[in-house]
C-alpha cells in the first residue's frame, strides 16, 4: 500500500519560459521527491518545444490540452495579464494551482479567482517563495525569541536593471498592474510581513527616474504595521544589478539583523545579527562599539524546491483550501500603495 507521502504528483506549467524554465522546473518540479512534470503549454510554440525536449515532457498546443492531460496541479508563470483566465481554467478542470504573482491585475479579480477556487474545491496559492530562504527563517526565529526585541522598524530592496524592450509586458502597466513596485514590490512585502505582521497603513511614491516605458521605473513604499512597526520598500527598475545589494534590514528594541542578496531568486547571502542585551541606559555620545555581530548563515535551502515540496504535501494531506488570502492581501497593500502614489496621501488597507 502506497504511503500518502509517497504519492506521486503530477504537473503541469502554464508559461513554460521565462522563471519556469531558468528556475521553477530544473530547481522544484525536476527535483522534489515523487513529483512528475508531464506537460507544458506556451504561447510561443517554439520555445515550449525546446523546453519540453530539455525537461522531458509534452508539449501541448494550448491550455485545454495540458488541462485534459493526466496530472494533479498547475504551475502558472504566464504574464499577470493572463493569469485571471488560466487560473479560472485551471480550476474549472479541477486541477490545483500555484500561480505565480500577482495573482490578478487587481483585488477584484483576486477576489473572483479565490472564490472560483473555492467553489471548485481546488488549492490556490501564491508563488511567494522568499519566506523560505534558510536565512530568512532564521531571523525569523530570533525574532520570534525575542532576541531583537520590540521590532521597530525594516527595509526590503529589491532591484534590477531592467532597460527598455520591444514587447516587454512588464513595461506596460495595462499587462502588468504596474512597473518595479508591482513587479518586486510584492515579494518585499510579502516577506516584511512574515516579520511584522499585517499593514495597516501605506504612503508611497513612484517615478520614471531613467526609462520612459509607461510603467514607473521607481518605487518607494512607506508601511506602516498594526504592530505599530514601520518599514520601507524601495524597488527600481533603473539601477543596475550588481549595484543594487537587495538588502533586508530589521531593527527592534535589542538589535538589528542585515542582510546583502538573500532577497532574489538564489539560496544564499550574507546576514549578520547585531544584538545587546545590557542597556544601562542613554548614552549622550551615542558611541558605535567596533562590533562585527554574529553571521547567520544556516544550510542553504533552496526556495523553489521547498515552494514545490510544501504544495505537494498540501495535495497529499487533501487540504483544498487557499492560502489564507495571502495573495489577497499583497494586492490589497499595493493597491493601497499606487492610491498613495496618485493621490499624495496616506491610505489605509481595507482587508476584506
Amino acid at each position: 500500500m502506497q504511503n500518502d507521502m509517497e504519492q506521486i504528483i503530477d504537473w503541469g506549467v502554464i508559461g513554460s519560459g521565462g522563471i519556469a524554465r531558468r528556475r521553477t522546473i530544473p530547481e522544484g518540479l525536476m527535483r522534489a521527491d515523487n513529483t512528475r512534470l508531464i506537460s507544458i503549454y506556451d504561447i510561443d510554440d517554439d520555445v515550449n518545444n525546446v523546453v519540453a525536449n530539455e525537461f522531458g515532457a509534452i508539449a501541448c498546443n494550448s491550455i485545454e490540452n495540458l488541462l485534459e492531460s493526466d496530472i494533479d496541479a498547475v504551475y502558472i508563470a504566464s504574464p499577470a495579464f493572463a493569469h485571471f483566465d488560466h487560473v479560472v481554467k485551471c480550476a474549472k478542470a479541477k486541477k490545483n494551482i500555484l500561480c505565480e504573482k500577482p495573482l490578478g491585475m487587481t483585488t477584484k479579480e483576486t477576489e473572483q479567482m479565490m472564490q472560483i477556487c473555492k467553489e471548485f474545491g481546488v488549492l490556490l496559492r501564491v508563488g511567494f517563495m522568499m519566506p523560505f530562504q534558510s536565512q530568512h527563517q532564521a531571523a525569523l526565529k530570533l525574532i520570534q525569541e525575542g532576541k531583537l526585541g520590540k521590532m521597530v522598524y525594516g527595509r526590503a530592496q529589491l532591484s534590477c536593471w531592467y532597460p527598455p524592450i520591444k514587447g516587454a509586458w512588464r513595461q506596460d502597466p495595462a499587462l502588468a498592474g504596474g512597473g518595479s513596485l508591482m513587479d518586486m514590490g510584492g515579494h518585499c512585502i510579502d516577506l516584511l510581513e512574515m516579520y511584522f505582521g499585517k499593514v495597516k497603513e501605506v504612503s508611497c511614491f513612484i517615478n520614471n527616474n531613467l526609462h520612459d516605458y509607461s510603467s514607473e521605473d521607481s518605487a518607494v513604499a512607506t508601511l506602516f504595521f498594526e504592530s505599530g512597526a514601520i518599514a520601507t520598500v524601495d524597488t527600481f527598475f533603473c539601477i543596475p544589478d550588481n549595484s543594487s545589494k537587495n538588502m533586508l534590514e530589521l531593527y527592534g528594541s535589542k538589535g538589528s539583523i542585515i542582510a546583502k542578496n538573500t532577497i532574489g531568486q538564489g539560496e544564499s547571502g550574507e546576514m549578520v545579527a547585531f544584538i545587546k542585551d545590557d542597556y544601562s541606559g542613554y548614552d549622550a555620545g551615542q558611541s558605535r562599539e567596533a562590533n562585527n555581530g554574529f553571521v547567520i548563515k544556516p544550510e542553504p535551502i533552496n526556495t523553489y524546491l521547498s515552494e514545490i515540496h510544501e504544495f505537494n504535501t498540501l495535495i497529499r494531506e487533501n487540504k483544498s483550501q487557499l492560502d489564507e488570502n495571502r495573495g489577497l492581501r499583497n494586492q490589497l497593500v499595493l493597491t493601497a500603495c499606487y492610491e498613495a502614489a496618485k493621490t499624495k496621501k496616506v491610505i489605509s488597507v481595507n482587508y476584506t
